[in-house]
């Protein structure tokens, strides 16, 4: 399954063309409000964990939103241009842009995005007289499950993934993992094959 489909080519087209050349001005994360816990992005100096959204503020203007979504099915990374950042019952939204991480990126280009992708399938089941069995065929798929962003000798890989309060690593998840050191995301990706 390692024909690229349209469908691919446009999400490629359409996520270059809206962050390559663009330089940062803010940063913003939308956190789930635990009222009960105190704001738990920072997991590491170098790694950041987001449950909602990251909001990049272009220089140009531009709000990008970067989410976990299913536009090729769920959870991979997408992302959309919104108005502006809107206040909502439940959601944090953390200006991040005075973090060490973020802070060496304002104000620099994006030269380029490196798009992961997993292919992977999935089967329906359906229960006939208590007894679960397959539903169809294997439906195969695959989803853009990290980026990497790269600035001229920088970068942030941003993955539709998570790490739990124990260290256990889980992908496809309605969760944002950031990554500032290559070495982290790399750990990170063996870690979760062990």
């Amino acid at each position: 399954m390692t024909e690229i489909l349209q469908k691919e080519i446009d999400y490629i087209n359409r996520t270059n063309s809206s962050f390559i050349g663009q330089k940062i001005k803010e940063v913003f994360y939308e956190e789930l409000n635990y009222e009960s816990e105190p704001e738990c992005w920072n997991y590491s100096n170098n790694i950041h964990s987001v449950d909602m959204n990251v909001l990049l503020q272009i220089e140009n203007g531009k709000l990008l939103q970067i989410k976990w979504d299913d536009e090729f099915y769920c959870y991979g990374i997408g992302f959309a241009e919104i108005s502006e950042i809107k206040i909502r019952d439940g959601i944090n939204t953390i200006n991040v842009s005075e973090n060490s991480n973020w802070k060496s990126l304002i104000g620099k280009t994006i030269t380029s995005i490196d798009i992961y992708w997993d292919e992977s399938e999935n089967q329906e089941y359906q229960t006939k007289l208590g007894i679960m069995l397959p539903k169809g065929k294997k439906q195969q798929f695959k989803l853009p499950l990290s980026w990497k962003l790269n600035f001229l000798n920088e970068y942030v890989f941003i993955s539709a993934f998570e790490i739990d309060e124990d260290g256990n690593n889980y992908y496809w998840a309605d969760h944002l993992t950031l990554f500032f050191k290559e070495d982290d995301y790399l750990i990170s990706c063996k870690n979760n094959l062990e």
